[in-house]
């Protein structure tokens, strides 16, 4: 793969700013004329130093009538630039009485200051309003993006990365990529602008000075470049080490339980001073290159100043510049030029170090979805006949063990189908390749003949609700996690599902009712409560097709019953297809499947494996005997 060059990769942001073209285009209108009315103030300098020297400031100086014949003659005695600025001149006669009349006194001066004062104020306005509405437009834009691009990555892409390294993308590198839009859209499109209208200006007052100017550029920008190197490099290994902290952080808060149960705070904070170490080694390494950059050009800049200074001492005892000419020639240089290519060295060194959080960012943009609609897909209506597994095999990423093995299953329309066995067997495994949280490697399942890899991945979640053992529930309040099952549900709907789930009561009881906001991850309700939270969710949803997961395995009996009795309501009329945990809540299933090491050993209803000697009978006697112990 070539690798990106700082150009492509700022071409790459500013790509974002695209749709915002019509704000750019006014933001450096408004650039240019800020850039053009302060170089209208500095070349007022001449005028007034010479005056001040001349001791004529009131007069209207009478100026001599241009011979234009005459003037040429005497161009072949001037310089090159005197000979262009003549000719310039003699075709727009106008612009020379204009500026002679505009610099014959202080009181002219001063009115084209005031003139260009307001042009100053609207201009700076508008430029840095339209600027930054481009800038945080693009921040919100690629931060929208990326949570776009991430949520549809299947579930394997989640499990498979630090849930921190994802959270740090998406806070701490945007943040990073939010300071280089803010290097490129305040210095790198400004600074530029001003640095031609610097030396337009410095060639306006002497060109030789000017070209001896421009020999110390590459003593500025040769460090610069290597700098810029080692900032992003360093840059990008301080943004991992942040990761790693975000991570850390986010594991140890949700873990804090645990944690004290067990006294590991001490080693917790060790484990987070470890990293904030290693961060900090290697941010302070890109301090270092930072303070290179900055030392050398604020060097350069001071020892400029002191050559101009020597150099525009002789011009000027020497006759061949006018003291104003050299007052100009400092100021532009000084002010415009050197500040400006000072303020790009150090752009240039916030922007390496940005570019490594944007590479990071973009770098999510390259991973394409492994679950993606088959072409040609088909919506989903109605489910007529069933699920059926054909032949299906399946390993996790990265891994060659085999979780499910050669799998051949029909469940029939309304059919309540209960799965069990051992950890580890392949249960909830099979379940989650229904909604296609993970593909097949071999053979296929299929809806009413099918495949669903070749049906529309909303379609077919909107034939499917799940209830699994870990009901996540979020921050959020009770009516807006239970309308999470379908977002156009009216309250008289809200409240039937509850009442099915057996929380309608509880919920009213509470104070706020149905606003109540239940706290991250449903810490205020119990487990019973969260769990019939999630059943009115799924009753809302009225799916046709049901995935149960070990959805009472965690509850005590008497919230067991409670659920189970809710699970009743919801299973009516659906194909259903519960892993069980606690056989006692299977007894009545239509039919049941024993898996073991990723195979279906059996199958079969309750009595009829009963009768047998296989291992439902073993399973389900081990755990008779041990509720009676």
């Amino acid at each position: 793969m070539r690798k990106s060059t700082l150009f492509s990769e700022c071409a790459k942001l500013l790509s974002f700013a695209r749709p915002y073209w019509k704000y750019m285009a006014l933001a450096i209108i408004s650039m240019i004329m800020y850039t053009s009315a302060n170089g209208v103030q500095i070349s007022l300098i001449k005028p007034i130093i010479d005056k001040l020297l001349i001791g004529n400031a009131e007069k209207v100086e009478e100026l001599p009538r241009i011979d234009i014949e005459q003037d040429i003659q005497k161009q072949g005695n001037q310089s090159p630039v005197k000979q262009f600025k003549n000719q310039i001149f003699h075709k727009f006669a106008f612009i020379e009485k204009l500026q002679k009349h505009a610099t014959s006194s202080f009181t002219n001066i001063g009115i084209v200051m005031a003139i260009v004062a307001p042009i100053i104020f609207f201009s700076c306005y508008f430029q840095q309003y339209f600027r930054n509405l481009v800038m945080w437009a693009v921040v919100v834009d690629i931060r929208n993006k990326v949570c776009d691009h991430l949520l549809p990555q299947p579930l394997s892409f989640f499990e498979n990365r630090k849930s921190g390294d994802l959270l740090s993308r998406l806070t701490n590198d945007i943040a990073v990529t939010q300071s280089g839009l803010t290097v490129l859209f305040d210095e790198i499109l400004l600074q530029p602008l001003k640095l031609i209208c610097g030396l337009t200006l410095a060639f306006y007052f002497s060109w030789k000075l000017s070209l001896l100017t421009l020999i110390a550029f590459p003593v500025i920008f040769i460090p610069v470049l290597i700098m810029g190197k080692k900032i992003k490099k360093h840059g990008k290994g301080s943004l991992r080490h942040l990761s790693d902290l975000t991570d850390a952080l986010r594991e140890m808060f949700a873990g804090i339980r645990i944690v004290k149960a067990f006294k590991m705070e001490a080693e917790e904070s060790r484990e987070i001073h470890d990293i904030s170490d290693r961060f900090f080694r290697k941010r302070l390494k890109m301090v270092k290159a930072k303070a290179i950059n900055t030392s050398t050009s604020e060097f350069v800049y001071a020892l400029g100043l002191a050559v101009l200074i020597i150099l525009g001492g002789y011009v000027v005892v020497s006759k061949k510049i006018t003291p104003g000419e050299l007052g100009g020639f400092i100021t532009a240089i000084g002010f415009m030029v050197i500040t400006t290519v000072k303020k790009l060295a150090k752009s240039y060194a916030s922007l390496q170090e940005s570019l490594a959080g944007v590479n990071r960012v973009f770098e999510l943009f390259t991973i394409e979805p492994t679950i993606k609609d088959h072409a040609g897909a088909v919506t989903l209506k109605h489910v007529e006949e069933g699920i059926s597994f054909k032949d299906v095999s399946f390993s996790y990423e990265n891994s060659e063990e085999f979780v499910l093995k050669d799998i051949n299953l029909t469940i029939r329309k309304g059919e309540i189908l209960a799965i069990v066995g051992k950890s580890g067997a392949g249960k909830s495994t099979l379940v989650n390749l229904i909604p296609r949280f993970y593909d097949p490697v071999k053979g296929a399942i299929e809806i009413d003949g099918i495949d669903i890899r070749k049906i529309k991945h909303e379609s077919l979640l909107t034939h499917i609700a799940i209830v699994s053992q870990q009901t996540f529930l979020f921050n959020r309040s009770l009516r807006e996690n239970i309308l999470y099952g379908r977002r156009d549900a009216t309250i008289e709907e809200i409240y039937a599902a509850a009442r099915s789930a057996n929380i309608h009561e509880f919920i009213m009881s509470l104070s706020k009712g149905y606003d109540t906001v239940v706290g991250e991850l449903g810490v205020k309700l119990s487990g019973g409560q969260r769990q019939r939270i999630a059943i009115a969710r799924a009753i809302l949803k009225n799916a046709p097709i049901l995935l149960l997961d070990e959805a009472t395995s965690s509850l005590d009996y008497e919230s067991e019953k409670l659920v189970q009795d809710a699970l009743n309501n919801l299973i009516a009329g659906k194909t259903t297809i519960i892993v069980a945990h606690r056989l006692s809540t299977i007894q009545h299933c239509d039919r049941i499947i024993v898996m073991q090491n990723g195979h279906i050993v059996e199958t079969g209803s309750h009595d009829s494996l009963m009768s047998g000697e296989g291992e439902y009978k073993r399973v389900y006697q081990l755990h008779f005997d041990t509720l009676q112990s």
